[in-house]
């Protein structure tokens, strides 16, 4: 009987030990979705309301407010915790939620019940889902790190910025003739956190037509907060124009384009420059515009160092909007992680008098689009900040004005202020000179570079005769043959 016994035990023992361990679930799961998803036809992944929540207004869908006590891992002392967006308005599509636990992972239900909602609490109980999630930092309060909601578009802040630029999963046929796609985030993994980790974790499925792919993105929240964007990613087709890292901001007027009696604010933008850091080295910098016709920049390159959306100007003063609080909105820089080989920096501005609306993308686009059926790897940092990108030891450019002269005929006047350290501290004595270049076509009619006693800055004055085509002006500053500045581009159109 005790012999049985023993084997008994040992029997359990072997089952228990040598029974098969179930792999965690990880993004190449997530990859192998996309995968397998490329290799069928696009099919719409939508979950729509039973009752129809898109009628709802505005007012009626802000009134729907999370319940604080209520975040996913809240309870837990964990440094992070999750609060959902309900269906609604124009977020009429549910996603499918997962937290990954102990790499399990287990679907996130939808409870109309960690709703406060006053005014529309049948609709919402007949929702189908979450249109998407925030992220918070835990604690007595709340801290709000970013949030995923529509398409593939999450945007994120460090502490004591406001939402501003917004990045987006992959930009297709933007400015293509063909119609634009816009891939979504159809499935999302959220890894929990243990109790001292300081990154989220989290995985998602995107799908469109042209393209399916599998994305990782780890949030590193703080001053300035990072997300590391790993993509795998399945064409279906050849795309014509494939945007990778794409950025999308708002930019109505600045105090050089501010238009006439129209609104009390000097300042409307969330960002005011194509930042970008090329292959060669070489700083660039474009300011946005408000134009009269849609506008397309390609900056040819290869190997880019990075680029971004940059929110330079930090003053109150300029902006006078105490509810949108333009000067604390990030710029926001992706840096690419390896060789991205030959291409372009895409800059579309949008002609838009809406501030509500996104009219300024910013993406980078291979010179050869991936083909049909094969996998494409990229990886990139996005970093939402408020420091300033552009190396301490160069000039940047502070200021942009363009007008018309009384002459006869007219002259195109460009004034352009280079400010920073590198080159306030130098005196006039100095001697600093301009590389100015317009490209063939433009007749030059006067150039002058002179110390601005007044705030310190180096102001540098072309004029030409007007152009009746667009015309492409660089301009950078330099002391005998020492680049000084960041090159500034402009494209001014007729």
């Amino acid at each position: 009987m005790k012999e049985r016994c023993i084997h008994l035990v040992l029997g359990l023992l072997f089952l228990f030990f040598c029974r098969p361990v179930r792999a965690a679930f990880g993004f190449d799961d997530v990859v192998a979705m996309a995968e397998a998803a490329s290799a069928r036809p696009y099919q719409k992944h939508s979950a729509k309301p039973a009752t129809d929540l898109s009628n709802l207004e505005y007012e009626q869908y802000v009134a729907i407010r999370f319940k604080d006590a209520n975040a996913l891992w809240r309870a837990d002392g964990l440094p992070f915790c999750l609060e959902f967006f309900p269906q609604g308005y124009l977020h009429v599509d549910a996603v499918d939620l997962n937290e990954i636990d102990d790499g399990i992972p287990r679907k996130i239900p939808f409870n109309p019940g960690v709703f406060d909602n006053p005014k529309n609490d049948l609709a919402l109980a007949k929702s189908g889902g979450y249109a998407g999630f925030r992220i918070e930092r835990n604690g007595a309060v709340l801290d709000e790190v970013g949030a995923f909601l529509d398409a593939s578009y999450f945007r994120m802040i460090g502490r004591g910025q406001n939402y501003g630029t917004t990045a987006r999963g992959l930009a297709l046929n933007t400015v293509a003739k063909e119609p634009e796609e816009f891939p979504v985030f159809q499935r999302f993994w959220i890894s929990r956190p243990g109790k001292s980790d300081d990154e989220v974790i989290i995985d998602a499925l995107m799908d469109s037509p042209s393209v399916a792919g599998a994305y990782r993105i780890s949030v590193h929240p703080g001053t300035t907060t990072a997300t590391v964007v790993k993509a795998a990613l399945f064409p279906r087709r050849e795309i014509t124009e494939f945007g990778i890292a794409p950025l999308t901001s708002m930019f109505l007027f600045n105090q050089d384009s501010h238009p006439a009696f129209r609104d009390f604010r000097p300042t409307v933008h969330d960002a005011d420059g194509l930042l970008m850091h090329n292959g060669n080295g070489e700083w660039i910098w474009r300011p946005l515009e408000t134009g009269r016709a849609t506008m397309v920049d390609a900056y040819q390159d290869e190997n880019p160092r990075g680029f971004g959306l940059m929110q330079r100007d930090r003053n109150f003063e300029h902006y006078q909007d105490l509810v949108a609080r333009f000067q604390l909105r990030p710029s926001v820089w992706v840096t690419p992680s390896g060789n991205w080989g030959k291409g372009a920096v895409q800059l579309v501005q949008l002609v838009s008098d809406q501030e509500p609306f996104d009219n300024i993308v910013a993406f980078w686009v291979p010179a050869t689009p991936p083909p049909a059926h094969q996998k494409l790897e990229v990886q990139y940092q996005i970093d939402w900040t408020t420091n300033e990108m552009t190396p301490s030891g160069l000039g940047r450019v502070s200021a942009t004005r363009i007008g018309l002269t009384t002459a006869k005929p007219p002259h195109l006047r460009f004034v352009v202020e280079f400010g920073g350290l590198a080159v306030e501290s130098l005196p006039e004595s100095a001697k600093l000179s301009a590389d100015v270049d317009f490209g063939p076509g433009v007749e030059l009619v006067a150039k002058d570079l002179f110390k601005n006693e007044i705030n310190q800055t180096w102001r540098l004055v072309v004029e030409v005769l007007q152009p009746a085509r667009p015309v492409n002006i660089r301009a950078f500053l330099k002391r005998d043959e020492r680049r000084l500045t960041e090159s500034w581009n402009f494209t001014w159109q007729p």
